[in-house]
């Protein structure tokens, strides 16, 4: 098979980990394997060396998809607004996975298998669609993800250099909508006269945070030993040192899909204390995974004396060590969501060419902001790709571009110049077929 992993942008962050992780094990599977971004970003640096990336708007990826013909293309559920749904018209199956939201646009419609990475994403995503929600949840590489040796046996005792225990954020700090890292420096002042050490991973650093909460940058600026980027590929020495120094990942946020950071740290020894929230409490389990799970409303005061209480404490801080990495071990390893990935693929791939289903979105035009919410954003950016590929000649993927918003998104034409776009399209000879008849498949 041909896989297209594709994404909104080309960010440091979760979902760019996931496309980045996946990748090597289909490929070890014999498949061939591409990233296709909307935006490019800092992540470009960092994409695994030997896999094709490429880079454009949903004309471009549409060319691509029928130049390189792809048996599956792989996007993340947001993607809806840049009208990823299109990539069916150009004779490519569509894997939707949602990673950290629910979208209620996602049907049989518009893609052939729908997936969540977290239980809480499958419970909410099955009441908006009528496809079978795949539960897969997000998974770290275990063999880079590990303890130092010995790793059980040193923890409380501080760092090699002496310091006390490290409580590390790990995020961007720019997002104020989910990480809120001003909650962070809410409890700096307390944890540093307790003798602890903060460090933040963080791959914008201080000066864009204080674009955002210049407060809060410049509390964790007068408290922070370390704040910057860690790279790729020193993601598990750092988690190391914080476990060998007695310390926690601690998370913020507000919600997560399924956070790959915490189950990275404790798959190193590293233990977690997060909010007992959705995604946070999936990857983190005080039974099983000696992690700490507070209130969402716990006062910075209250958090700051449970770090103190907890970290204080180097025959517990031992134990949760121990207890995370087989945590991790047991529920999070990358072979099994790769194989679980590769059979949808698989189960895709082999699907009849999609029909789309024009009464199903007529139905929608009653429930008027449903219906914009489902189909008109979609809507334009396939039509306006369908004027694009028109201007630069590519005639059949115009036609179809244009006939898949007919189906979907009918009322755009009520715009006189969007119809006679399609009209002069649909009076070609021999232009205006099936959309799934317009791209051949590659192979």
């Amino acid at each position: 098979m041909k896989i297209l992993l594709a994404y909104e942008w080309c960010e440091i962050g979760g979902v760019e980990q996931f496309m980045t992780s996946l990748a090597p094990f289909v490929r070890a599977r014999g498949h061939e394997c591409e990233f296709f971004f909307f935006k490019r970003g800092p992540m470009e640096q960092f994409l695994p060396e030997g896999y094709a990336a490429h880079f454009g708007d949903l004309a471009a990826l549409l060319k691509l998809v029928r130049a390189r013909g792809y048996d599956v293309v792989h996007a993340n559920s947001g993607d809806w607004k840049y009208g990823i749904e299109a990539v069916r018209a150009a004779g490519a199956r569509l894997v939707i996975t949602a990673h950290g939201m629910v979208v209620p646009g996602w049907d049989s419609a518009n893609c052939d298998a729908l997936v969540c990475c977290s239980r809480w994403q499958a419970r909410e995503q099955t009441k908006s669609t009528d496809m079978p929600v795949r539960l897969i949840m997000n998974a770290v590489d275990t063999g880079r993800f590990s303890p130092a040796a010995g790793h059980g046996a040193d923890a409380g005792r501080g760092a090699a250099d002496g310091g006390g225990p490290v409580v590390a954020w790990v995020g961007r700090g720019t997002d104020m909508v989910h990480k809120r890292i001003d909650r962070l420096a809410a409890v700096a002042p307390a944890l540093r006269s307790a003798g602890m050490r903060i460090w933040i991973a963080d791959p914008y650093g201080p000066e864009k945070v204080a674009e955002v909460v210049p407060e809060a940058a410049r509390t964790l600026g007068e408290h922070a030993e370390f704040w910057g980027m860690v790279a790729k590929n020193d993601l598990p020495d750092f988690y190391r040192r914080v476990a060998e120094s007695g310390g926690c990942i601690l998370s913020t946020s507000v919600r997560e899909g399924l956070p790959l950071t915490l189950a990275e740290a404790q798959g190193c020894g590293c233990p977690a204390v997060g909010p007992d929230v959705v995604g946070v409490n999936e990857v983190i389990s005080p039974a099983e995974g000696g992690g700490t799970l507070y209130p969402p409303d716990i006062t910075p005061e209250r958090l700051a004396a449970l770090l103190i209480e907890t970290l204080g404490d180097p025959a517990g801080m031992r134990g949760r060590r121990a207890k995370c990495v087989e945590f991790v071990r047991r529920h999070f390893g990358l072979e099994v969501m790769a194989e679980a990935y590769l059979n949808v693929y698989e189960e895709a791939a082999g699907r009849r060419a999609p029909r789309t289903s024009a009464p199903r979105t007529l139905r929608l035009l009653p429930r008027w902001r449903d219906y914009v919410e489902r189909r008109w954003t979609a809507g334009v950016a396939v039509y306006e790709a369908s004027e694009r590929l028109a201007a630069e000649g590519e005639t059949e993927l115009a036609s179809a571009a244009a006939r898949l918003v007919l189906v979907n998104c009918p009322t755009l034409y009520a715009r006189p110049a969007r119809l006679r776009h399609l009209l002069r399209l649909a009076l070609r000879p021999g232009s205006f077929g099936s959309p799934e008849a317009a791209a051949p498949r590659g192979n």
